[in-house]
């Protein structure tokens, strides 16, 4: 195959991008009987849908895609909470197994060693360490806090930066700026 036919097999239509916004009066949601996320969509069952959100760190309830188990996509909700507390339910459990993203609650200690930094640090009441490489490029900034991506792409989340504890805090600091 050459250059030409390889690319014009990977050109986008208009057609291509055209995604359908669905509604709780288009799109409803169910259990099937061993534990999947099903959907009904325009009147279609569909005995297993997938869950991912277009814009994670953004818009975590908002623009979240349904796809059928072979990938093609069925539609686009665009607001979670536009759908009855029962179909919330339903999709948040399913989008929390799929970002699972722990909450810091206190950092014991930061080592820094050839560009990886070492942390241990709570989850509540559990202990954890988790190893980030290149800290500048795996820190991810929201409203009050941020994200760090570890060296195998798990999300560890604090939610408030100024509500963990001072010591935590001073730990941190010198490599956030």
């Amino acid at each position: 195959m050459n250059k030409t036919q390889n690319n014009e097999q990977q050109t986008i239509s208009p057609d291509t991008l055209k995604a359908e916004y669905l509604s709780p009066d288009s799109c409803s949601f169910f259990r099937t009987e061993k534990g999947f996320l099903g959907a009904v969509i325009n009147g279609t069952e569909y005995k297993r849908v997938v869950l991912a959100r277009a814009l994670p760190l953004s818009f975590p309830d908002d623009y979240v895609c349904i796809s059928d188990i072979d990938k093609k996509e069925l539609g686009i909700i665009e607001h979670i909470s536009d759908f009855s507390e029962e179909n919330q339910k339903l999709i948040n459990e399913e989008l929390s197994q799929r970002y699972f993203s722990p909450v810091i609650t206190e950092i014991l200690s930061i080592r820094e060693k050839f560009g990886n930094f070492y942390f241990d640090v709570m989850l509540g009441d559990l202990k954890r360490n988790f190893t980030v490489k290149d800290l500048t490029k795996n820190i991810r900034y929201h409203e009050k806090g941020f994200d760090l991506i570890d060296v195998d792409g798990n999300r560890y989340r604090i939610l408030d930066f100024d509500s963990i504890p001072k010591k935590s805090r001073r730990k941190l600091e010198p490599y956030l700026y």
